[in-house]
């Protein structure tokens, strides 16, 4: 059922989520960020140092971006940059001969997450038009595991669950929040990996009437005086959305003053 599966996420680390599911599975791996953060310090080495542990293929995309550098293309509104990464994605999927895609769920956590997931929707079209083939497309949790309704459960047993645990601490540059986890909630928390159907289409009528809580976030680390800019989903994330073919076009037309008015 998983057989040439490609994992796609925001940024390095995610992929300890699963570290079962690529140790069985050996999968492509493609990742947006190098995970440099707010410190810039990029945390890329580790995963590659983890994906040849278990076997897995980095893909073309793998740390294309410092985290920096990605936000600034949303407040920036460069939209026009993401079809090309779907695009390059795809073609990725193709070279590769995957059948099953999965990757960060969107859960409004991170605009980064998010995006990560409307990308990997639109490569699954690009090559489902471009070959006839009918790509799996599931999602994993990222912040709210306990949210996931589960199409596919992996059951670790002890030694590899002692495996994940022992790759997750020797992640340094998530080892002291690993450790946090795993006093608050326990080992056996992290004994079940789970992947479901994506469930973007929910998630984006969702943010028709609630903002994603990134943006509540964001306004307290701006206050704080972390950030100088808060990402919005209408005025940031929903445009690269929209250019990926995931949300209606706007209709524009012109004013009397030249200015270009649009309305969804």
């Amino acid at each position: 059922m998983l057989r040439n599966l490609a994992i796609v996420v925001a940024h390095p680390g995610h992929e300890l989520v699963v570290h079962h599911l690529l140790e069985r599975t050996h999968p492509f791996y493609f990742c947006l960020t190098d995970g440099s953060g707010g410190n810039g310090e990029p945390r890329i080495d580790s995963t590659s140092a983890l994906l040849q542990r278990v076997g897995a293929t980095p893909g073309a995309i793998y740390g294309r971006f410092s985290d920096r550098e990605f936000y600034r293309l949303l407040l920036d509104r460069r939209a026009n940059v993401f079809p090309d990464l779907a695009a390059e994605l795809a073609a990725g999927f193709i070279d590769a001969g995957i059948r099953c895609v999965t990757g960060d769920a969107m859960e409004g956590f991170n605009p980064a997450h998010d995006v990560c997931r409307a990308l990997i929707d639109s490569a699954v079209a690009i090559v489902e038009a471009k070959t006839g083939r009918t790509l799996q497309n599931y999602e994993f949790a990222v912040y709210d595991a306990a949210a996931n309704d589960a199409s596919v459960r992996l059951q670790l047993d002890d030694a590899a669950l002692d495996r994940k645990i022992a790759a997750a601490m020797a992640y340094r540059q998530m080892h002291d929040e690993v450790e946090a986890a795993l006093r608050r909630i326990g080992r056996t928390s992290y004994a079940v990996e789970s992947l479901r159907p994506a469930s973007t289409r929910a998630m984006l009528e969702r943010f028709e009437t609630i903002a994603p809580s990134y943006e509540a976030t964001g306004e307290q680390r701006v206050a704080a005086g972390r950030y100088r800019d808060v990402i919005r989903y209408r005025e940031h994330v929903m445009p690269v959305f929209r250019a990926l073919g995931m949300l209606e076009p706007v209709a524009c037309s012109i004013s009397s003053t030249d200015k270009s008015v649009c309305a969804t």
